[in-house]
């Protein structure tokens, strides 16, 4: 298994959360319960998966690889990624300052967690396919097959503060439950990441 390919995997995982996270979000819309367990477990796995557990691999490790192989860090795909996952912590925030107002009941909050929630999910679906249709496929094209080994190792310590080994399983178990509970196909949602197209 390569480094990339640890990688791939735990997009599969984002996607289907993301598909669940869309499917709370058009239950809410069509007047159909407003599920705050769901949107409190997306969001716990956004912030612990998706951020401190994926993208901690790729900031501390993966991108710095790269730029020792000779890819700029500015003015290129690392910087885009980067600014990406900015961006989607900005979102994060949204969501969490307005859940429990929007568990509560309140209209506004809700339309709040409803928005962010969604543009969360457009940016990155757009994100992970980028990284699967071009920087993976970029850095299996640098990096040597030690390098790719040197990486897996590396990823062991790109755990979050506080957390334990089972992190990881933890939270793709949750995405399973979730897609059972959303009648989710996490193949389908996992297939859109490979739907790159530019522009």
């Amino acid at each position: 298994m390569t480094a990339t390919t640890i990688l791939r995997s735990e997009h599969d995982h984002i996607l289907a959360m993301i598909a669940c996270l869309r499917a709370a979000c058009a239950a809410a819309e069509n007047n159909e319960e407003f599920d705050a367990d769901t949107f409190k477990k997306g969001l716990d796995f956004i912030r612990s998966y998706a951020d401190a557990w994926h993208h901690a691999k790729e900031e501390q490790h993966l991108f710095p690889a790269l730029e020792a192989a000779g890819m700029p860090r500015e003015g290129g795909p690392i910087a885009v990624m980067l600014h990406e996952h900015v961006q989607g912590r900005s979102y994060a925030r949204k969501i969490s300052e307005h859940l429990e107002a929007a568990t509560e009941g309140d209209d506004e909050a809700r339309f709040t967690v409803l928005r962010y929630t969604l543009v969360y999910a457009d940016l990155l679906t757009r994100h992970i396919q980028k990284e699967n249709g071009i920087l993976f496929n970029m850095a299996d094209q640098l990096l040597s097959p030690e390098e790719q080994a040197s990486l897996v190792q590396k990823y062991q310590t790109a755990i979050p503060e506080g957390a334990h080994a089972e992190t990881g399983a933890h939270y793709e178990a949750l995405v399973a439950t979730l897609c059972q509970q959303w009648d989710v196909d996490p193949r389908q949602a996992a297939s859109i990441g490979s739907n790159f197209q530019c522009g």
